[in-house]
């Protein structure tokens, strides 16, 4: 149990943290965005002096989604944006914090509150950022399935409970005040650490470094489709992955190693379809998707797997311009039919789709 301490900010937070530290934090989770239009103006400097004293930046988003699935996936393209395009290391923390404020109602049915939770984690996880969920200890327990959150992301439960009440100055926790939930992974345990005016936070696990390795696999894993496969899906759970009936992920018909990989017949909701009552939760795995299988005029690499592959002018069986040798790769700018053209825009060639692979 690492039992670091941390804080949390937003613009009512000085835009300068380094002062944390000099009371032991070391992490500085960040408000990043509100909604879908909000940025938080101190967020890059918040960053830059967490970084600067030694605190390892994460990030966070206010939810303003309620149980609502398609603000909650807008709500969070912004805030994988906005922690992008201010330099957040993939690997960091990136919270979704879902509480009553600023239109923001947790009233709803709970599984419909779970379900738009889970898909700003999805996507965040997607990004390459560590999903956590941000809530009082009330709400958790009582407006969301906190074990089908945990289920697919274990130790991600980041509570707010503070025994003392609001305002008053807290510098150590009382551990025998600690919200009794699974999960917990980060407890918020004031909101005036050492008379700062700043949540104070204890990590039980160490969030002082940000680790990468999921992003790293991603990065090294290149699976090869031919032209008319949707992708590839890659279990990279320790403990494997579980295989439902549909793509709602409730029904439980299976389970594969980790490791395993199956090609795509279908993405619906943060799931792939492997075959037939073959579901997959994409938090569980790794999911590369071909671009040329959807769209014509999609993007991307091709491998030659074929001796005997040529250039040619029409995308239809036609005479060979220039060999291409193989296991030659050729950038690809379209497809018709299953005629790949390579080359450029202006002088491109057409390859039969057949003699190569689609690299993801």
């Amino acid at each position: 149990m690492a039992r670091q301490f941390g804080a949390d900010v937003s613009s009512n937070n000085p835009p300068n943290v380094n002062n944390y530290a000099r009371f032991g934090s070391k992490f500085v989770i960040v408000k990043l965005t509100e909604g879908t239009t909000y940025r938080n103006p101190s967020a890059k400097q918040q960053i830059a002096s967490a970084i600067a004293s030694g605190q390892t930046p994460h990030g966070y988003f206010f939810a303003v989604f309620s149980d609502n699935s398609y603000l909650a996936q807008l709500n969070a393209e912004l805030a994988i944006y906005q922690a992008k395009a201010l330099g957040l290391p993939a690997g960091s923390i990136l919270a979704t914090d879902w509480e009553v404020g600023d239109g923001n109602e947790v009233n709803g049915p709970v599984s419909a509150n779970t379900q738009a939770i889970l898909v700003s984690m999805r996507m965040i996880q997607k990004a390459g950022y560590k999903p956590m969920l941000y809530s009082g200890a009330y709400n958790l327990k009582n407006r969301v399935n906190t074990s089908l959150i945990l289920k697919e992301f274990p130790d991600s439960l980041w509570v707010a409970a503070y025994p003392l009440g609001n305002g008053i100055a807290v510098s150590q926790p009382d551990f025998s005040c600690f919200p009794s939930m699974d999960g917990v992974a980060i407890w918020q345990f004031t909101n005036n650490w050492c008379n700062q005016g700043v949540d104070g936070n204890i990590a039980l696990m160490d969030f002082s470094k940000v680790k990468n390795e999921e992003v790293d696999d991603e990065l090294n894993w290149h699976p090869q489709v031919k032209y008319n496969e949707l992708g590839q899906f890659k279990i990279n759970r320790p403990n494997g992955a579980d295989l439902y009936e549909d793509a709602s992920l409730k029904k439980v018909v299976g389970h594969r190693p980790n490791g395993a990989t199956f090609k795509i017949n279908r993405a619906k909701d943060g799931a792939v379809c492997a075959g037939t009552n073959q579901w997959f939760s994409q938090a569980d795995g790794l999911t590369k998707i071909n671009p040329l299988a959807v769209n014509p005029y999609g993007k991307g690499i091709a491998q030659i797997t074929a001796d005997n592959a040529w250039t040619q002018n029409n995308a239809k069986p036609d005479a060979g311009i220039k060999h291409l040798e193989k296991g030659s790769t050729w950038h690809v700018l379209g497809r018709s039919g299953k005629y790949l053209l390579i080359g450029n825009e202006q002088s491109g060639k057409f390859v039969d789709g057949d003699k190569a692979t689609i690299v993801l």
